[in-house]
């Protein structure tokens, strides 16, 4: 090959239009989770009121929701509103703009106990669907406040998509939104089979032939890295196509990998997890919310047992180190700063408990 070969003549030689591993979310590159897509999309033609859809970081949870913004006519927020004003504002700013009427006269009189009323008597009962991504961070009242409205407004129904925790944290303390919640899925990790179409898929979006450059063996040591879920396969598959372009390579192969043999991930995992301290373990609960630096983490976990707050820092750094080796966490740069997050191989093991 070339030894001067630049990346698009890299790119070029697969017939690729350009890199087919970023983390531009592309609806129609959705696969897997066939169970889960039936089960909401006859929820959402059946009109069902409540949905709830929950899923680990990177499980494809916006990727899912896009998919249905291109299937149906719906408003999609990608944050929760922050209070009830901004909820009112997304519907006016959608189904409910000012006619040349009320723009003349400066008219507006919808709020957000009117609303319901308003946007019935406009939308004469067609269907409307409200997603609301990242819905682990919605307040608490704005939560009733949704729920409240998508009661009152005929044909709508509200999907609610986030963090395993919205199922925890809100739906046991909201007990009248939970009554009303008529189907939920969570979104795991893809099948090992779903994987490898993700990495197929993804090549032909681009021009791209079945699997090549990447050999059979180099996605299965893929998914086994990943735990499948999605955006680390898609990720890891980013720095396989950067590492065989310095290489001035043609071919992924497991060559690109360690040598070590591979070990049972599961057993694996829940080893280290059975002889986790309690400090280690706090670390983990913080880590499973949010990625973290190790000083946004003494912020969240009870370092009264330290001398000093420079004692703890230097705990926590040692702790992490020794998670990272375990495989619990990975450690990546973020800035100035390393930020740790939880690592695929335990989300695999955790969402499929």
């Amino acid at each position: 090959m070339n030894k001067n070969m630049n990346d698009d003549n890299w790119f070029s030689q697969f017939n690729w239009s350009g890199n087919p591993f970023t983390l531009e979310i592309q609806p129609s590159l959705f696969v897997g989770y066939s169970n889960e897509v039936k089960e909401i999309v006859r929820s959402l033609d059946e009109g069902q009121k409540f949905i709830l859809i929950t899923g680990s970081t990177g499980a494809g949870k916006t990727t899912f929701l896009k998919w249905l913004c291109d299937k149906y006519d719906v408003i999609y927020l990608p944050k929760p509103p922050l209070d009830e004003k901004e909820l009112v504002d997304i519907f006016k700013a959608t189904y409910l703009k000012p006619t040349i009427f009320q723009k003349i006269f400066r008219i507006n009189g919808i709020n957000l106990y009117n609303l319901a009323e308003v946007f019935n008597k406009r939308n004469k009962n067609k269907k409307v669907i409200l997603l609301v991504d990242e819905a682990h961070e919605t307040k608490v009242h704005v939560l009733e406040w949704l729920r409240s409205i998508s009661d009152q407004i005929y044909g709508m129904s509200l999907v609610l998509a986030g963090l395993p925790k919205l199922k925890g944290d809100y739906l046991e303390t909201l007990e009248t939104l939970a009554q009303r919640v008529s189907s939920e899925v969570e979104l795991k990790a893809l099948s090992k089979e779903d994987s490898i179409n993700l990495v197929k898929k993804r090549i032909s979006f681009v021009g791209g032939n079945g699997l090549e450059p990447f050999t059979m063996d180099a996605l299965l040591d893929v998914y086994k890295r990943t735990g499948g879920f999605p955006r680390e396969v898609i990720k890891l598959c980013n720095s396989l196509v950067h590492t065989a372009m310095e290489k001035k390579s043609a071919i992924i192969d497991n060559s690109y990998f360690d040598a070590t043999p591979e070990v049972n991930v599961v057993d694996e995992i829940n080893t280290h997890i059975s002889n986790l301290t309690d400090k280690q373990k706090a670390i983990i609960d913080v880590l499973s919310e949010k990625a973290s630096t190790p000083s946004q983490i003494i912020n969240k976990i009870d370092i009264s047992d330290y001398q000093s707050h420079g004692h703890a820092l230097r705990s926590i750094n040692n702790i992490l180190r020794r998670l990272t080796i375990m495989g619990l966490v990975i450690r990546e740069k973020a800035g100035k700063a390393f930020i740790y997050k939880i690592s695929p191989k335990l989300k695999s093991v955790t969402v499929n408990a």
